[in-house]
Formats: C-alpha cells, sequence, structure tokens
C-alpha cells in the first residue's frame, strides 16, 4: 500500500489551482496508471486543505472515480479551523472506519485523523490485520515545541489499539527544534527515515515560496511508524520538488513543501519491520 503525505499550503494565492496542480501531479507523476487499469492500492493524507476548496476536490473527476474521501466537510475540523487535513483512500482499499481527534492542547485547531483499512497477509496465510494510517499536522513555531509531544503521543494511540495490526502517523511534524529529533522514539515510533534530521536529502521545506523570516530548510515531514511484526515501511521518497502550477500568469509553487511517498509492505509475521 503506497502512502504519500502532503502539506499543499493554505496561504499562497490561488488555492483552487494549486490543489488541483496537485492532484494532477499525483496522478500523472506519482500514480501513473494506463487507461483502463486500476489505480494502485493508495493512501493519499493531505494537510492545510482549505476549505474553499473542498468542492473542487470532491468534484475532481479523477477523485471520483478512484477514492474515497475523509472528511468531506470542514465540520469534522475543530472548531474554528479555516484548514485541516483530509484523506484520500484509493477505491481498491477496505476503509474499516475512520476517526478524527481534535487535539485539546493547541492554539492552531490541529488534529489527527485516522483511517482503518482491512489488508491481507501474504500467502499461505489467510488472516487479514487491520492497518491504521493517522494524517497529522503538529503545532507549529517554536511556541508550539511544548505541545508538539503530547499531541505526537495521542496520534500514536491510534496504532496501539488491541484490534489494530498497527501502522504509521505521517504528516508534517514541525520538526524545528532540537528536541523534535527524539520525539518518535519518546512515543513508541520509529522513522522510516534513517539518515536523520541533518541529511539534506531529506528535507522537506525551504526551498519554495515564502521565508521572510530566513528561515533554514529543514526535514519538517515525517512518515513514523509503529515497529511491529507483519510489515514492512520503505524508505520515504520527496515528491513535489519544483512542482508548479500551470497555465498562471504568475510563477507559483504548488506547495512550500515537498511531499513525501512510501510504501507499507505486508510480510510474514516472523519478518520484523
Amino acid at each position: 500500500m503506497r502512502i504519500i503525505t502532503w502539506n499543499i499550503d493554505f496561504m499562497f494565492d490561488h488555492r483552487e489551482e494549486r490543489l488541483l496542480s496537485a492532484l494532477r501531479y499525483l496522478e500523472y507523476d506519482v500514480l501513473p496508471s494506463k487507461e483502463g487499469e486500476p489505480l494502485e492500492p493508495c493512501v493519499i493524507c493531505l494537510q492545510e486543505v482549505h476549505e474553499s476548496v473542498i468542492p473542487a476536490l470532491l468534484n475532481d473527476e479523477w477523485v471520483k472515480r478512484s477514492f474515497s474521501v475523509t472528511p468531506v466537510t470542514k465540520e469534522k475540523w475543530p472548531e474554528g479551523a479555516a484548514y485541516g487535513n483530509v484523506t484520500l483512500v484509493s477505491k481498491s482499499l477496505r476503509v474499516v472506519k475512520c476517526d478524527i481527534l481534535h487535539y485539546g492542547y493547541t492554539e492552531m485547531a490541529r488534529a489527527a485523523l485516522a483511517v482503518y483499512i482491512m489488508l491481507n497477509e501474504p500467502e499461505p496465510s489467510l488472516e487479514k490485520a487491520v492497518i491504521c494510517v493517522v494524517n497529522t499536522h503538529l503545532e507549529s513555531l517554536p511556541q508550539g515545541a511544548i505541545a508538539r509531544p503530547r499531541q505526537l503521543e495521542l496520534a500514536a494511540r491510534f496504532l496501539k489499539q488491541v484490534d489494530v495490526r498497527g501502522g504509521v502517523v505521517v504528516g508534517d511534524m514541525n520538526a524545528i527544534s532540537p528536541e523534535d529529533a527524539g520525539l518518535a522514539l519518546e512515543v513508541g515510533l520509529r522513522d522510516a527515515w534513517r539518515r536523520g534530521d541533518r541529511d539534506e536529502a531529506g528535507f522537506t521545506w525551504g526551498y519554495q515560496g515564502h521565508n521572510d523570516r530566513g528561515h533554514p530548510a529543514a526535514r519538517l515531514d515525517k512518515v513514523l511508524y509503529l515497529p511491529r511484526r507483519g510489515y514492512k515501511m520503505d524508505e520515504p521518497e520527496r515528491i513535489g520538488k519544483g512542482a508548479k502550477v500551470k497555465g498562471l500568469e504568475v510563477d507559483q509553487w504548488i506547495s512550500d513543501h515537498y511531499g513525501l511517498q512510501t510504501v507499507l509492505r505486508m510480510v510474514a509475521r516472523r519478518n520484523s519491520a
């Protein structure tokens, strides 16, 4: 199951054009399929989806044809939120249920959106397993450092439920302080990126769009997983590098963030993650 996470930025102008360009980029560059062939099993986790573009997302032909979407209204987001998380699940996957947790300790209306998916264990096993994909956006800015540990701990709880095999927490972790580097281990998760926060090959922000304050480029976006037997995680790859909106008179990035893609692979339970 391919898992994609991308903060598509609610602050830039041309929100709808950028969203639609992001969808076309995902359709043709990240998830290409030949005409008549089904889309590969995948989950797309978007952050900073502005409330004004939800209708365009739901009316997009590729989305309508290929995905189940949650939520479909801003009413599921925290009260007063103008933007939030949206998850798209390819129709080839069986969705068991969805949950959304509004973080109590937040000044930015942040949340964790969980989708539970039933996957088959590899042959010869006939068993099935529930894998949880959590789409989150942790508190921003240096002053958010006090909230991020608690928020991530709450997001990780979705993966540790009795009837869940495990899964991932993905999204914009806003990892901008030295303390953020160890948060995953503190809550029992493991980073699918194995080269640390200082390797520029993993940086996802700081190269595109507005950075008026001159913040250094950093690895804000992450794929974190619960290390249990029965599945393995590929190391994430960046997407969206250099991706711009087509058809505008002005030069416009799709987002100030790169996205990430990875693959969760079910394996025999004697093999660990």
